[in-house]
């Protein structure tokens, strides 16, 4: 939960990627923010989810995933960047020129070939960095944006598209809100309560802890 931006699409071209890697690279020498170049050949077997529409008893539609086991042989090219207080946004791309990225498995599960989640939306949540990092982020991600031949962004701080810092920093100060709420145990246990789960709730809850990600071998 909190502020993300998602972001999918595929290049216009594959041979602008030298181009558009320079110019993210110069960026963030700006911003001096630290950088990753990615150049390494996808080998082996991932998981791909699959979307499965249900119908409950009620009627109501639903829908759940599998997980499917594929082979894979891709080249995957890019930019992973760090901003600070950021999770990593990752501008990867494989060999058709598509936004692409490979999960991780759990370290108990690690292989040599074995990739977790095939991811084609990414991601970067910027909940714990600022409104003005936000804005910064964005930008990079305009960066991008020429070199796309289909793109799109969700912002969920309503920033993307409208370019209005004033709307961003209202939306901001709503989540802030809740993340303090989440925060307090007693308003914890009144969640977990009325989801019908027996745990009790004696210390606040970790909010923003940084979780350490290893890539595949």
């Amino acid at each position: 939960m909190g502020i993300t931006i998602f972001y999918r699409g595929t290049l216009r071209d594959v041979f602008q990627l030298p181009q558009l890697g320079s110019q993210i690279e110069m960026a963030c020498g700006r911003l001096q923010w630290p950088y990753q170049l990615i150049d390494e050949r996808i080998l082996g077997t991932a998981e791909r989810a699959r979307t499965i529409e249900l119908e409950t008893d009620d009627g109501i539609p639903t829908s759940t995933f599998e997980i499917d086991l594929e082979g894979v042989d891709d080249h995957l090219r890019g930019i992973i960047v760090g901003p600070p207080g950021c999770e990593s946004l990752h501008l990867t791309f494989g060999r058709t020129g598509r936004l692409i990225d490979y999960g991780p498995l759990p370290p108990e599960d690690d292989e040599p070939g074995r990739y977790g989640l095939i991811m084609e939306t990414l991601w970067t949540k910027t909940q714990f960095s600022s409104p003005e990092l936000h804005i910064q982020v964005c930008e990079l991600l305009r960066i991008v944006e020429p070199f796309m031949a289909d793109w799109e962004v969700i912002d969920e701080g309503d920033y993307w598209g409208q370019w209005d810092e004033t709307i961003l920093r209202a939306t901001w100060a709503k989540y802030v809100g809740i993340m303090t709420a989440l925060t307090d145990p007693a308003v914890m246990q009144e969640l977990l309560d009325d989801a019908g789960i027996d745990i009790q709730v004696n210390t606040p809850p970790d909010v923003g802890k940084p979780i350490t990600i290893t890539r595949p071998p």
